[in-house]
């Protein structure tokens, strides 16, 4: 086998005129990563030595897009332009890559807003091409509708050459054997063709497709691989694209879920990205969306209509209901909502209760703790057995210097409803603050807490009041 000279081409240079989009078509984000970032992650599934975008539209965009991503491989850009097609940007590899000129191994063709291909249909490709010792592999389909996608035309066993759908003659458009647009080729011997694509159809532009003819006239050996499910070839073009590419990969996590023992009552209004991972006898309830690098225990009850994304950590025995979440931990054994909110790094550990209309921003909270209600704790900390009552907030801004500041509440402190903690601020061990309060100062451990105005009593002023018709001041 030659997969340690397997290197990839991702055609990425097109607009995406049809979506209608400041932003180019490969960045449109599926499950929360763009299309070019899925295609990326799946060839990193596999033993790519580089992978050479072509960029064109938008280059600048997905240029940033590449930098910033990790992929564990070499991946480099050329640019197409003007983009005359799928040949002419293949050719560009070929013309502006000197170190691809002397390439003597394998190259997968992918197009990177075509986000669903599996890793395993790529490996089955790559073994057969290789297997059969083809020059040139065609990832092929067969579909009952298909209009608008280019037609492989077989004689005997052989291929002959593939036929763009406005190309084609009306018999030609009678055949259900398609061409995917992902190849594999020997670089050294099919790249050279290349040069020989002409322009001459119905669009004007060179189509990458042609080299197939050029191969079989070459004598070159092209060999098919059928794929299964054509699914894993939809392209986004359009907006009703993109939402079909969503339903497939959502449908394709729901399935993995429910044989890993995990219970989805309701998948049709359930939408989970395919990195999250949930534990067996999860429960997930109607109206929940997660998306991210989401790592849910056993015997979790997530939703109804719950949110989370980002990196999320849920320890087993969990119950997060009705609320959202963003990039936090919540240990086991803890209730969470409804209408909670946690967001960027709160880390919550084991039998922690946060309640209704509580949002918790930047904060440690320990075990056996309650915020069971109408409550903000942000840049805040949390010792063990701490109550936070109705109304509380961790005052954490400092509008003047724009700044943030921490609060710290020791193990076993109680706070009473409606309280404001002035940032920063530390509430000592089994402390006390009374109800209504605004603490600007350090509350020593097991003290009490009192900061409001005192309660003054006037004796017999509301049936005096209602008496007169003059204002009776108090």
């Amino acid at each position: 086998m030659r997969q340690n000279q397997f290197k990839a081409v991702i055609l990425a240079a097109g607009k995406g005129t049809r979506l209608k989009s400041d932003l180019p078509k490969v960045l449109h984000p599926l499950f929360g990563k763009p299309l070019l970032v899925r295609v990326l992650d799946t060839l990193g599934l596999l033993s790519a030595e580089e992978a050479c975008v072509i960029v064109g539209h938008g280059r600048d965009q997905v240029s940033e897009t590449l930098d910033a991503y990790e992929a564990g491989y070499a991946v480099g850009t050329v640019v197409q332009e003007p983009q005359l097609g799928t040949g002419h940007a293949l050719l560009q590899v070929r013309q502006k890559r000197a170190d691809w000129q002397t390439f003597d191994g394998d190259v997968l063709i992918l197009s990177g807003d075509v986000p669903l291909l599996e890793a395993s249909t790529l490996q089955t490709m790559l073994q057969a091409h290789q297997a059969e010792k083809n020059d040139l592999t065609v990832l092929v389909a067969t579909m009952d509708n298909p209009f608008g996608y280019g037609r492989v035309l077989i004689e005997g066993q052989s291929v002959v050459r593939v036929v763009e759908q406005k190309d084609a003659t009306d018999t030609e458009k009678q055949v259900k054997t398609v061409n995917t647009g992902i190849y594999c080729l020997n670089w050294a011997k099919v790249s050279p063709l290349l040069e020989q694509l002409s322009s001459n159809n119905a669009q004007g532009e060179f189509y990458l497709t042609d080299v197939i003819a050029l191969a079989v006239q070459a004598g070159y050996r092209v060999g098919l691989s059928h794929l299964d499910d054509p699914d894993e070839v939809l392209g986004v073009n359009a907006r009703a694209d993109l939402a079909q590419c969503h339903d497939v990969l959502n449908q394709r996590t729901l399935n993995r879920l429910m044989a890993d023992g995990v219970t989805i009552l309701h998948p049709a209004s359930t939408f989970i990205g395919p990195e999250v991972k949930i534990g067996a006898d999860s429960t997930v309830l109607p109206g929940c969306y997660l998306q991210g690098d989401i790592s849910i225990g056993k015997r979790c009850t997530i939703g109804p209509h719950t949110t989370m994304s980002g990196s999320v950590e849920i320890a087993d025995d969990v119950k997060v209901m009705q609320s959202a979440v963003r990039d936090s931990r919540i240990g086991a054994f803890s209730n969470i909502g409804p209408f909670a909110q946690l967001r960027d790094g709160v880390d919550i550990s084991h039998h922690v209760n946060i309640g209704n209309f509580v949002e918790v921003k930047k904060t440690r909270i320990d075990h056996h703790t309650n915020a069971a209600h109408l409550t903000y704790l942000g840049d805040a900390e949390l010792g063990a057995d701490v109550n936070i009552g109705a109304g509380t907030i961790t005052a954490n801004y400092d509008p003047v210097r724009d700044i943030k500041e921490r609060t710290v509440i020791a193990d076993g402190a109680k706070i009473g409803s409606n309280s404001v903690l002035i940032a920063p601020v530390t509430v000592g061990e089994n402390a006390s603050v009374a109800a209504g309060s605004v603490i600007t100062k350090n509350v020593k451990p097991w003290d009490l807490a009192i900061a409001r105005g005192r309660q003054v009593d006037i004796t017999g002023w509301v049936k005096r009041a209602k008496a007169s018709t003059v204002e009776v001041k108090p």
